[in-house]
């Protein structure tokens, strides 16, 4: 018997027993498509995420106080004349700013809200490209160095506080302090930043004359280009200890770390939740050898007619192994097509791009063959062992 005869005879009997083929194939659609879910979700979530962060902080890296330093943490550790310096003697550094951040309560004509503080220098905002002016003005770096009590606000935050007047030349409370607002802008926000909060701008320096102890919580830097951003916070370290007399004192992080530590961190998730899902394959592989065992036993009389009529051991081996193998492929096939319709549909939900993991696809149906091997070769051996006289008399 030839192959072709082979995988006649196995879509015969697979079609003769429609729900009970059905019922089989049940348990390795529901694995193929957990895989094809999880590990689609993982990588269309994964690029999506480390798309945003590459827009939001291509090319940058953050530097702070190393708080498991043995030194003595000091309020001039860190200076905005630091990162003036900086700007100036290293060719790879793009910016350099200082940054403190705090949560304020600012109060408005119509209302008060509770707003993201930031306070930096006037190249901040050459930093940011996703921030735009709306109306009026951004800070400079003359009301910086002059200590102006001057302050940006995020247009939405704008309308809280203002409604339908102007803001522009009006004041807002911040504690007892009095600001005048001269500009208000937008900012493209962060895709997956579930926070609803408004945000502000002040000098640095007008914000560090309000503090008891003048200090810069950390300084942000961009680099001219990606290969620049190793040499930039390596110089920005080296100077800063040696400025400041500190060893191991200062910690140097770039957006591509951040990166790097979350695709490790996604990329054991996804395993973790695949093999989990991978389980439910491995019991379905077991409803295929069970079925399997029960075509056997039905058809002992067939196979035992076949043998006398001349079909050899392999024959019979294989007629078994492809149907076992065909079970599995279909279940696998409908596994995947489930699998790409659920995650699609949640991708569009959850605002990711389209998802369509090959790799995964070639995984399942990989599974798919390495199931009906294994688990119907035992079936298909149990088969071709029969004795064609005990088998003949079997009722």
């Amino acid at each position: 018997m030839n192959f072709m005869e082979s995988f006649n005879t196995a879509v015969e009997g697979i079609w003769a027993n429609k729900m009970r083929s059905i019922l089989t194939m049940l348990g390795i659609i529901i694995g193929i498509t957990s895989v094809i879910v999880v590990t689609a979700l993982g990588e269309g979530g994964q690029k999506a995420i480390n798309e945003e962060m590459e827009k939001f902080g291509q090319n940058t890296f953050n530097v702070f106080i190393n708080w498991e330093t043995k030194e003595e943490i000091a309020a001039e550790d860190m200076t905005v004349e630091d990162t003036e310096v900086l700007g100036r003697i290293s060719p790879a550094i793009q910016y350099i700013v200082p940054s403190n951040s705090s949560t304020i309560d600012l109060k408005g004509p119509k209302k008060e809200e509770r707003v993201n503080l930031t306070a930096s220098t006037a190249d901040y905002f050459s930093m940011q490209s996703t921030l735009k002016v709306a109306k009026g003005r951004l800070f400079n770096e003359v009301d910086d160095k002059e200590q102006r009590a001057v302050i940006v606000l995020e247009e939405a935050l704008a309308q809280k506080l203002f409604g339908q007047m102007s803001p522009i030349g009006q004041r807002v409370r911040w504690g007892n302090q009095s600001l005048v607002v001269i500009g208000t802008y937008t900012e493209e926000k962060f895709k997956f930043d579930m926070a609803t909060s408004y945000g502000a701008i002040i000098p640095i320096r007008y914000e560090m004359s309000l503090q008891e102890e003048p200090s810069v919580q950390m300084i942000m830097g961009k680099a001219i280009d990606k290969a620049s951003v190793d040499p930039a916070m390596q110089q920005v370290k080296q100077y800063l200890s040696r400025k400041h007399q500190k060893e191991d004192h200062y910690r140097v992080r770039s957006m591509q770390e951040s990166m790097d530590q979350f695709n490790q961190m996604t990329g054991t998730l996804t395993l973790i939740f695949s093999i989990i899902a991978g389980i439910s394959l491995v019991v379905g592989g077991v409803g295929v050898m069970n079925i399997m065992l029960v075509s056997v036993t039905e058809r002992t009389r067939e196979i035992g007619i076949r043998k006398a009529l001349g079909a050899r051991r392999r024959d019979i081996l294989i007629q078994f192994l492809i149907e076992s193998v065909i079970v599995c492929l279909i279940g696998g096939l409908i596994g995947v097509l489930f699998g790409l319709g659920i995650a699609s549909i949640i991708a569009y939900f959850a605002q990711l791009p389209p998802l369509m993991s090959w790799n995964s696809v070639f995984i399942a149906f990989g599974f798919s063959s390495a199931i009906g091997i294994f688990f119907g070769l035992y079936p298909a051996n149990k088969a071709a062992k029969l004795d064609p006289i005990e088998a003949l008399r079997y009722e």
